[in-house]
Formats: structure tokens, C-alpha cells, sequence
């Protein structure tokens, strides 16, 4: 008779040395055509009143800065009510210089992400204040704990982009806490990882040291 229990055993120990079987690092392209959730009139439909909304009603923009870019894109800028309408012109004209695909580049050449098309890419969500396992349940977030999720994202092939921030350390001062993620995204993994414009000079300092 022979021993199962033994064959389990020895299963168990092949595992443990030889990590978890996965599929190389790759792009994901989707064969299948996108789904067509409208028809036509539908979608037509909703293509006009967003454009009404856009063109008529405005919609609320609460940074000078912002209201500068759109003004001098040509849209009407009521900064007393803190209110921009965009006309469908100037919405065809910005579509129109839009390409169909990017490519993001990582420092690992190897794993540059085509970003539109029928690429599709799988990251991990950005900026949650919690975090949650079966050992220690939920707590707040903090560096320790984006620190693993990190590395657990560069181990996985099936994770193409780190995003930003996979969790707030909420621990850290929250005017300089950014540098220690950038400083986490960059020792432990290769994947591309995103920035707000902000904080991007903090971001190139921290890479290049």
C-alpha cells in the first residue's frame, strides 16, 4: 500500500525550495474586441450632453492655475464663480493630438508597458489609509507594510505597474512621506512607477542617489 501521506510530504518540500510557479513577466494583449455597452444612438446621445454640460453649465475648477490652461486653450473662464465652459471645438482639438498608445518605461527596458491599444496592464491600487491580512487584520497604513506590498508586486509577474503609493504611511509626515515610497519603489522593485507633477523633482532626486 502506498503511503500518501509520505508522497504529501515530499510534495510540500518541493514547493517550499522552488518559489510559487508563474508565467514570465509579459505584455497582455486582448485579443477580443472592446464591449459595446451603448449602440450608436446611445452613445451619440451621451456624447451631446456631455457636451452641453461642458458648454454650457461649466463645470467648477477650484485652481488658478488650472483656470490659466484652460483660458488660454480658448475656454470661457468666470473666475468670480470659479467656472469654466468648454466649447466641443476645443474638445475635438485636444481628442485630436491624443495618441492611440504611449509606452511607459521602467529602468528594466525589459518590462515597458504599451499603455492603450489592446495592451492591457494590471497594477496595484493607489493611496489606501488601510491595509488588511489574516494575521494581523486591519490596521493603518505604514512604510513597513508598502515596503512588502512592494516587494510582493515585483515578485508577481502578473503585476505590470506599481501606481502611487500602494498605501499611506500614515506614521510619516505627510509633506515628505512621498520620499520614502519613491525610495521604497526604487529598491525594491523595477516596475514603473507613477508621480504627481508636485512631486516629481522630489521623485528624480531620490533616483538619482
Amino acid at each position: 500500500m502506498s503511503d500518501r501521506r509520505g508522497g504529501g510530504r515530499r510534495s510540500r518540500a518541493g514547493r517550499g525550495g522552488g518559489g510559487i510557479s508563474q508565467l514570465p513577466w509579459q505584455e497582455v494583449v486582448n485579443t477580443y474586441p472592446p464591449m459595446q455597452l451603448l449602440d450608436e444612438e446611445r452613445l451619440e446621445a451621451l456624447h451631446r450632453n456631455s457636451m452641453r454640460i461642458l458648454s454650457e453649465i461649466g463645470i467648477r475648477v477650484m485652481s488658478e492655475k488650472a483656470m490659466a490652461l484652460f483660458e488660454r486653450a480658448g475656454a470661457i473662464v468666470d473666475r468670480e464663480n470659479l467656472t469654466i465652459r468648454i466649447d466641443e471645438t476645443i474638445v475635438a482639438a485636444a481628442l485630436a493630438t491624443t495618441p492611440s498608445a504611449f509606452t511607459l518605461s521602467s529602468r528594466n527596458p525589459e518590462k515597458r508597458l504599451t499603455i492603450g491599444g489592446n495592451t492591457m496592464a494590471f497594477g496595484l491600487v493607489a493611496g489606501p489609509p488601510n491595509v488588511h491580512d489574516r494575521v494581523n487584520g486591519r490596521r493603518q497604513g505604514n512604510l513597513a507594510d508598502y515596503r512588502n506590498f512592494t516587494r510582493l508586486a515585483h515578485y508577481f509577474n502578473a503585476i505590470h505597474i506599481l501606481g502611487n503609493q500602494v498605501c499611506a504611511p500614515i506614521e510619516l509626515p505627510a509633506n515628505s512621506r512621498h520620499l520614502d515610497t519613491y525610495n521604497a519603489n526604487i529598491t525594491l522593485s523595477d516596475l514603473w512607477c507613477s508621480t504627481a507633477p508636485p512631486s516629481a523633482g522630489g521623485a528624480l532626486s531620490t533616483a538619482s542617489t
